[in-house]
């Protein structure tokens, strides 16, 4: 039997790194989850990828999706855990493109499943440090929650526009963070000695007239992608997980399968990121 007896890791960022009073453990390796819906259910199969491989995350940061799977690992959940909690959503009442009615519930439905799978209230309470990105829709910029109460800011960074209702916080509109930072590195960048960024977006070639509902998407994946470029050089390690190519948006019915998609790709990226001595 092999025993795995330490992992080292090539440090390529400064050492020095600002924390506030919440944050009292050191950084060494920050987790990066990029927005992407139902794609994002990959991130619980390299989360456990890591964990199998002896990776230890200290912080996480993420947007959208990224934001709500980073929550569940950040108040404790195992991957094993945020597994079931995957397979028991109700996808009909999660997403519908058009109802004018839905654009609340479907957040509101968010909300439940949150509730009901963990106890923590806010950010301070949560057993590792996480960072929500979220559009401020009124200056245009990104903001990033750290601290205080958790729900609104899920809320806002999930708030796909079209999709789901911008989400008001202290008088200011909010909605999905990916829309303008979809893969947020920069709080963890001056916080941890290494940063690995997970994306979940790669354009798949399409050749045939696509329907409007398909436009939107693709249009939305174009500007993910866009917003991303810029940010991987910020990354020591970053994962592109190209076999999502096939997976649509709305495919939160298959979990598994996209949790394997996932575990797969982060096996082979640490296989030939990393190195162990047995």
């Amino acid at each position: 039997m092999k025993i795995l007896f330490c992992y080292i890791l090539i440090l390529l960022s400064l050492t020095g790194h600002a924390q506030t009073a919440s944050e009292s453990r050191d950084c060494q390796v920050g987790l990066v989850l990029s927005g992407g819906a139902a794609r994002g259910y990959a991130h619980i199969g390299v989360i456990r990828a890591f964990e199998e491989a002896g990776i230890e995350i200290d912080y996480i940061s993420g947007s959208s999706m990224g934001a709500i799977i980073g929550l569940f690992y950040a108040a404790g959940k195992t991957p094993d855990e945020i597994m079931e909690i995957a397979k028991s959503i109700n996808k009909n009442r999660l997403v519908s493109f058009f109802p004018v009615t839905f654009r609340t519930k479907g957040l509101d439905y968010l909300e439940e499943i949150i509730n009901e799978n963990i106890t923590e209230k806010t950010f301070e309470q949560l057993k590792k440090p996480l960072f929500v990105c979220v559009t401020n829709f009124q200056s245009g910029q990104y903001e990033i929650f750290r601290q205080g109460v958790i729900i609104p800011a899920i809320r806002a960074s999930a708030a796909i526009p079209f999709l789901y209702d911008q989400q008001i916080i202290n008088g200011i509109a909010y909605v999905d963070g990916g829309v303008v930072n979809n893969l947020p590195v920069e709080p963890l960048r001056e916080r941890c000695r290494t940063v690995i960024g997970i994306s979940i977006n790669p354009i798949e070639y399409k050749s045939s007239k696509l329907s409007i509902r398909d436009q939107i998407v693709r249009v939305s994946q174009m500007m993910l992608n866009e917003n991303e470029a810029r940010r991987i050089e910020m990354c020591d390690y970053h994962l592109e997980i190209s076999e999502l190519k096939g997976i649509d948006f709305e495919d939160y019915d298959q979990p598994q399968k996209i949790h394997d998609i996932g575990y797969r790709a982060a096996k082979e990226f640490i296989e030939k990121n990393f190195r162990y001595q047995k």
